[in-house]
């Protein structure tokens, strides 16, 4: 009796996953590291006319099976990533750095390779000369010539069954293999499920068996029983007893694709019927999949039943569009390899770059964040090489990533305005100390920021104090910069046009500034990532740093009230020149280098008569 309802479909059990295949389309489920069943699947492409002539259609599916099996296996072991306990040996690191090749890739490829040439040297090599061996000590010769054949052949069988079988049993100990074999048996059982007419859900799926005859073990075992038959018939009918063993094994190494070809045939019409005669036929490879065939749990089902349904759904819709997977990779080895690109260009901070560089990326926002990520994804791992090589050309690291960190924000930033620098947080915290005194004081003070660059400073205040701040910059393109982080922060800062006051028709109870006051002659000898990636009018104070303040101190009378605060940057070892300038002694707050260096300068209570001397 011909079956029904027999599944177009047919599939592979692969790391964490399960390849589904039909006549037209093929999808692979895979449970990535984070626990996510991610597809990929792809329209097959038109069988050539030969590949529809019986024989060699099991040839050519036997050939592609193997080609596209390899691939889906490589392809899994990619998705499902490495292990995140495990180290990575020398041998690894050298793969990945040096040749720019993925271990777990090319695992898999000398894995297949080599699975191939242990399987010739197992199931034919092995056989070949153990019947030889045998028949040298156990004589045949009051045999006929066509008995000998057929009984070294059914003894080559023999071998080969027997050693598939401890095969089995061995590989099947191993904890992979069992998960491999347990992902084998939910291919099998929603296969099942669909060919009942049930809805594949996981409680219908978990009620059916898991040993189908269509399964692979069964073709295995077909193409051994053929192969002891089509062996014994083909010798038999040239009557060919081959003395030099190494020849007979090349012989029947090249029968193989016939042998599987055919045996393709016999499983296409067995997989037809469901008689006594067939079930007896089928009896035995379906005996073996008890060994090749696990129960799954709930979470292989549904992988099965993703990649079925997938299979099925491009089978049954043309437009339907394919799928590609997420691979991942694991964060430490990535940051490793950036570390490495890095290390020329930024020395001891090369690690602290990479991983500033994943933490852009991976939307973390701390070192410690960032080590709870255990893998990044293979367009993560693209991008943040393109970035780290960016960097190794000098360029600064925050115009790379296009962002800088400032008092716990991240600030827009590139080649526009000078990057906001960790020692402009002293001016910033001073400013804001500065703000609250007034506010405690029952004023909401006036305030105005000189030369604000990309705004960090000005729109840092604004936040941390409350107050709306005015800020100003005679550079157009570091206040198309700072407009963007003024609107990026929603921050209450008005910006405005002006050379230092030139521009500035108001008066406030607060000024702060972060002037350029690099001396010319020292600009040349300053970093090549600062002389050659920053604005060169941010940095440049004059002959000897001091000409910005200069003029500060010459306009700033006419801005600031009566009782007024101005504090301002200084370079290192100018706070006593500036002093001088200004006529003043400041209150200076030091930075933490040692010895250290005075950072900030503050001139509180500026009398009428101060300004206008």
């Amino acid at each position: 009796m011909a079956r029904k309802n027999c599944s177009p479909v047919g599939g592979q059990a692969v790391l964490e996953g399960v390849m589904m295949r039909g006549p037209h389309a093929e999808a692979v489920a895979v449970r990535d590291p984070g626990g996510v069943v991610q597809i990929e699947s792809r329209r097959l492409p038109e069988k050539p006319a030969i590949a529809k002539i019986p024989v060699i259609r099991g040839v050519w599916s036997f050939v592609v099976s193997l080609i596209d099996g390899s691939k889906t296996l490589i392809r899994s072991g990619e998705v499902y990533g490495e292990d995140p306990e495990a180290e990575e040996s020398a041998f690894e690191k050298k793969l990945r750095e040096k040749y720019k090749i993925n271990p777990v890739k090319f695992a898999a490829v000398i894995g297949a390779i080599l699975g191939v040439l242990l399987a010739i040297a197992v199931f034919v090599i092995v056989p070949t000369y153990a019947t030889k061996g045998l028949y040298s000590l156990i004589k045949l010769d009051s045999l006929s010539r066509y008995a000998r054949i057929l009984i070294e052949n059914l003894t080559i069988g023999v071998i080969k069954v027997g050693i598939f079988l401890i095969y089995i049993a061995l590989v099947g100990r191993l904890k992979e293999i069992k998960r491999l074999f347990s992902y084998h048996g939910a291919e099998h059982k929603t296969i099942a499920c669909y060919e009942a007419g049930e809805e594949l859900t996981v409680e219908n799926v978990k009620k059916h068996t898991r040993y189908h005859d269509r399964c692979g073990t069964n073709f295995i075992f077909i193409v051994m029983m053929v192969s002891v038959i089509f062996n014994a018939v083909f010798f038999a009918l040239i009557g060919w007893e081959p003395s030099n063993t190494i020849l007979e094994v090349l012989v029947r190494i090249a029968l193989i694709p016939v042998i599987a070809g055919c045996s393709y045939e016999v499983l296409k019409l067995l997989a037809k019927f469901d008689n006594p005669v067939v079930r007896v036929l089928k009896a035995p490879g379906l005996a073996l999949q008890r060994l090749t065939t696990r129960e799954p749990d709930d979470g292989m089902i549904e992988v099965a039943v993703a990649a079925f349904n997938e299979a099925m759904a491009l089978e049954n819709d043309p437009d339907r569009p394919t799928q590609t997977f997420v691979v991942f990779v694991k964060r430490e080895n990535l940051e490793r390899e950036l570390t490495e690109i890095l290390k020329n260009v930024a020395g001891d901070a090369a690690k602290t770059e990479s991983s500033l560089i994943l933490m852009h990326l991976t939307d973390t926002e701390t070192m410690s964040a960032l080590k709870n990520v255990r893998f990044v994804t293979e367009e993560v791992k693209e991008r943040a090489k393109a970035l780290a090589e960016e960097r190794a050309t000098g360029k600064p690291l925050q115009h790379v990533l296009g962002e800088a960190y400032f008092y716990g924000r991240t600030f827009i930033s590139d080649k526009r305005a000078l990057i906001p620098r960790q020692d402009s947080e002293f001016l910033a915290t001073a400013v804001v100390a500065a703000i609250r005194d007034y506010v405690a004081a029952g004023k909401a003070p006036a305030v105005l920021e000189l030369c604000t660059g990309s705004g960090a400073l000005a729109v840092t205040v604004s936040q941390e104090a409350g107050v709306h701040v005015d800020a100003s910059d005679i550079d157009t393109d570091a206040l198309s910069l700072a407009d963007e982080n003024v609107n990026k922060f929603a921050a209450d800062v008005e910006l405005i046009k002006s050379d230092l006051f030139d521009e500035i028709d108001k008066k406030y109870d607060l000024i702060f500034a972060n002037p350029p006051y690099i001396p010319s002659h020292d600009i040349d000898g300053l970093d090549a990532e600062v002389k050659d990636f920053e604005p060169k009018r941010a940095l440049d104070g004059g002959t000897d740093g001091l000409d910005f303040y200069r003029r500060i101190a010459a306009e700033y009378g006419a801005h600031l009230n009566d009782g007024g605060t101005l504090l301002l940057e200084a370079g290192i070892g100018e706070a006593d020149a500036i002093d001088r300038i200004f006529g003043m002694t400041s209150e200076r707050i030091s930075d933490y280098n040692q010895p250290p260096v005075a950072r900030v300068l503050i001139y509180r209570n500026i009398a009428a008569e101060v300004k206008q001397s």
